[in-house]
């Protein structure tokens, strides 16, 4: 009776929800998002402002609270009246992307953008990225969601290759930009 009694609290446990001050706020903070069901916590970031009706799935265990090991995970919201979800496909640390992955996004229904690489807390740190309606193709190194390291950027059959730092490469003396504003290259402390 004893262990049936701790297997209860440890279930318990397992399946609450992520406390108050760590879950997600769009627009406002990085967090954990309950996929009610099970219990199971998921970490979601970069949900711009305005998001609501954010919600989680997962389909692999979750013992301790956070999704743990390799299974399919997909956060859906709603912004401006659109849906859109991401859905991860690979093994999840502690409810984070970690290892070799995939990672869809899409907009009602349609996807967007593809990335598939090597992720560490929760970021791509190597791999391929695919933004379909730009016809944008990024293969290479990433520092925290930029372009860092060797990388090759396709725009339109249009290759500009070599050494990233933070999202901007200088080739020839002018700077490409990728995630952030070229005019934030030039003297900033890439």
């Amino acid at each position: 009776m004893r262990f049936w009694s701790l297997l209860g609290v440890v279930l318990l446990l397992a399946a609450a929800d992520p406390p108050a001050e760590e879950r997600v706020v769009p627009g406002g903070r990085s967090g954990w998002a309950s996929d009610g069901a099970g219990g199971c916590w998921l970490w979601v970031g970069g949900l711009q402002g305005g998001s609501s009706d954010v919600r989680a799935r997962w389909s692999g265990p979750c013992p301790e609270g956070p999704a743990e090991g390799t299974g399919r995970s997909e956060i859906s919201w709603r912004v401006g009246g659109q849906d859109r979800s991401m859905v991860y496909e690979g093994p999840l640390r502690r409810g984070k992307a970690e290892g070799r992955g995939k990672l869809s996004h899409y907009e009602a229904g349609e996807l967007t953008a593809v990335e598939e690489g090597e992720y560490r807390n929760d970021h791509l740190v190597e791999g391929r990225l695919v933004i379909r309606r730009l016809g944008l193709t990024y293969e290479g190194h990433m520092r925290a969601g930029h372009p860092h390291g060797q990388g090759k950027l396709t725009l339109n059959g249009r290759v500009f290759e070599g050494e990233w730092q933070n999202g901007c490469l200088s080739v020839r003396g002018a700077w490409v930009a990728f995630t952030r504003a070229a005019e934030s290259c030039e003297g900033e402390d890439t």
